[in-house]
């Protein structure tokens, strides 16, 4: 029988998610994601074009960085406004459509072959030829009037993968760029370990516009996070007392977010749903502290928002422990 204190605990749990839902749903657009858009849209109005002239050669683009620096959610904003904006101007003779698949952890080619006909509706298994399943994936992109390829988590395809492995998977999917009679953009989103894939492969990396993510430095990103903040308060209904303009407090969050703005934007959001949840009118240090708290579990002394040493914390770390080092050594104990 359910408790009435877990109905309690339930009932708070959606009380606090309802107000925070606004918070969920913000994006920022940062000079990066502006980048990465101008590329896509590059590259997808190249097509057309190229395609108009009977020319199949094609090119892509990929957004590389860190796991928390926003890349998904960049690259799923970015297609959504392509898909609007040709839909807005009429469609595109050769398609606009683009096609999302997150790259399985087998990352072979036939496994993502399947991963991306399940997106487009065509269900399948992995049972059937590699050759069978790329024939059938061109004509389902043709089919749908597909205009590229996204293929996301694409570092599992160089990890734990040979020179050999890694030269069939790019070859197999960069070679959808340029084969006629329906070729497509292929965009890829990725952490670091991707560069060794992109890299292995020379014709690949060629067709690529790549962007790279950079960690975040207060020069560079300090006003677009201070921006995205002071909008997320705002939002939230709560009051900072000026602590978002504090001169410290954006080199601190950025060390906090390890550098990273999806992460930073991550740990405002839910310091601001512990306010929330408090019933504070406020936000304070004490609740990004208990917000980073409940996403690391680490001990005060490593949570970057309770130290005053905070910039030798190492924010990539969840579940670390703070042991004090004695310069006594002990001494052997002595057999019976």
């Amino acid at each position: 029988m359910t408790t009435n204190e877990a109905l309690s605990v339930m009932e708070k749990i959606r009380a606090n998610a309802v107000a925070t839902t606004a918070l969920d749903t913000f994006f920022c657009e940062t000079e990066t994601y502006r980048m990465i858009r101008e590329r896509v849209f590059g590259v997808l109005e190249a097509r057309e074009i190229r395609l108009a002239r009977g020319l199949y050669e094609q090119k892509g683009a990929a957004l590389i960085g860190p796991a928390g620096s926003g890349k998904s959610t960049m690259m799923a904003r970015v297609i959504r406004e392509y898909e609007e904006a040709a839909v807005a101007t009429g469609g595109r003779a050769f398609g606009h459509r683009i096609v999302s698949a997150i790259v399985p952890g087998k990352a072979s080619v036939k496994d993502t072959c399947c991963a991306i006909l399940r997106e487009i509706g065509y269900p399948t298994r992995s049972n059937r030829t590699e050759d069978y399943l790329i024939d059938c994936l061109r004509t389902q992109l043709q089919h749908h009037r597909i205009a590229a390829i996204h293929l996301d988590e694409v570092q599992d395809a160089g990890r734990y993968a040979t020179e050999e492995t890694m030269s069939a998977f790019a070859k197999r999917f960069r070679n959808l760029m340029q084969v006629g009679p329906w070729p497509v953009s292929l965009i890829m989103t990725a952490t670091l370990e991707a560069k060794k894939l992109i890299n292995h492969d020379p014709t690949l990396s060629r067709r690529l516009r790549p962007v790279e993510i950079l960690a975040m430095t207060p020069t560079t990103d300090g006003s677009a996070l201070r921006g995205a903040m002071t909008e997320l308060l705002r939002r939230s209904g709560l009051t900072d007392d000026g602590m978002f303009n504090h001169a410290e407090f954006t080199p601190l969050m950025m060390h906090a977010a390890a550098y990273r703005f999806g992460l930073a934007v991550e740990i405002t959001i839910e310091a601001l749903s512990e306010a929330v949840e408090m019933a504070d009118a406020r936000v304070t240090l004490d609740h990004f502290a208990e917000a980073y708290y409940v996403r690391t579990n680490c001990d005060d002394e490593l949570n970057p928002f309770l130290s005053d040493h905070w910039r030798g914390i190492d924010t990539t770390r969840a579940m670390d422990r703070f042991y004090e080092e004695k310069n006594d050594a002990k001494k052997p104990r002595k057999r019976k």
